[in-house]
C-alpha cells in the first residue's frame, strides 16, 4: 500500500496586500507519497513557493489541515515546526546559498557539523556525496571558481548531506541553461532514488516536470 508521508486537506492562503486581499491558494488536497518526485508547476504568481512554504512548515495556513508523517501539525508551536524542519527537510533554492568563504566539501559539512556529526565524519561523507555528484575533484575550490552547474550540485549535495526524509527545490534549475538544468535534475533524481528520498520541486520547466512521479499544476 502507498505510504502517503504528506497530505494536505482544502488547504487555503491569502496575502494582505494594500489593504487587500489576495488568494494564493484554495482548497488545495494534496496526497504524496514516500519516494515520489514531485513538480509542482504553473504560472508565476499561482503559489508554489506558497506551497513549497507550507509544506515546509515555513508559511501558515488560513485553513484545512496538514499532516506530514501521519501528524497533524496544522497547530504545531513554531520551536516544534523548526525542529522537524531541521530533522526532516533538506532545501534548494533558485540562488545556491553557498557560503563564499567556504569550498566544496566545507559547504556540503556544515548541516551535518550543525547536527553534531563530527567534521571527520562530515568530510567523509561530503566527499561520497561530491563523488556522486560528480564533483570530487573539485571538493576543495571555492564557489568562484566553479560554473554556475557546479554550484548548484554542490547546494544540492548539502542539502541531501544530513539524508532528509523530504527535499524541497524551489526552482533548483531556474538559473541554469537547459543542458545544465538536465544534468543538475538527473543527478537529483538519481540521488534520492537510491536514497528513497521524497522530492517536491517548483519549476517552470515542463520538459522536467514531465519527468517526475506526479505533477501538480497550480492555475
Amino acid at each position: 500500500m502507498p505510504n502517503n508521508i504528506i497530505t494536505l486537506n482544502d488547504v487555503s492562503k491569502s496575502y494582505l496586500q494594500a489593504d487587500k486581499e489576495i488568494h494564493v491558494l484554495k482548497a488545495i488536497n494534496i496526497e504524496l507519497e514516500e519516494g515520489q518526485f514531485v513538480s509542482i508547476t504553473g504560472p508565476s504568481g499561482s503559489g508554489k513557493t506558497t506551497l513549497l512554504n507550507i509544506i515546509a512548515l515555513i508559511d501558515s495556513l488560513d485553513t484545512g489541515n496538514i499532516s506530514i508523517f501521519g501528524e497533524n501539525l496544522a497547530n504545531l508551536s513554531e520551536k516544534n515546526k523548526s525542529i522537524l524542519r531541521k530533522k526532516n527537510f533538506g532545501f534548494v533554492y533558485q540562488s545556491n546559498h553557498l557560503f563564499d568563504d567556504f569550498n566544496a566539501i566545507e559547504n556540503v559539512s556544515i548541516p551535518m557539523i550543525l547536527n553534531g556529526c563530527s567534521k571527520i565524519d562530515a568530510y567523509k561523507k561530503s566527499e561520497t556525496i561530491l563523488d556522486k555528484f560528480g564533483l570530487i575533484n573539485r571538493k576543495s575550490h571555492f564557489p568562484n571558481s566553479l560554473s554556475g552547474g557546479e554550484q548548484q550540485r554542490v547546494a544540492i549535495a548539502r542539502a541531501v548531506a544530513n539524508n532528509p526524509r523530504v527535499v524541497i527545490a524551489d526552482e533548483p534549475t531556474g538559473n541554469l541553461d537547459k543542458e545544465n538544468s538536465l544534468i543538475i535534475f538527473n543527478y537529483l533524481m538519481e540521488y534520492v532514488d537510491s536514497e528513497k528520498m521524497t522530492v517536491i520541486m517548483a519549476t517552470h520547466n515542463n520538459e522536467l516536470a514531465a519527468k517526475c512521479d506526479k505533477e501538480i499544476k497550480l492555475a
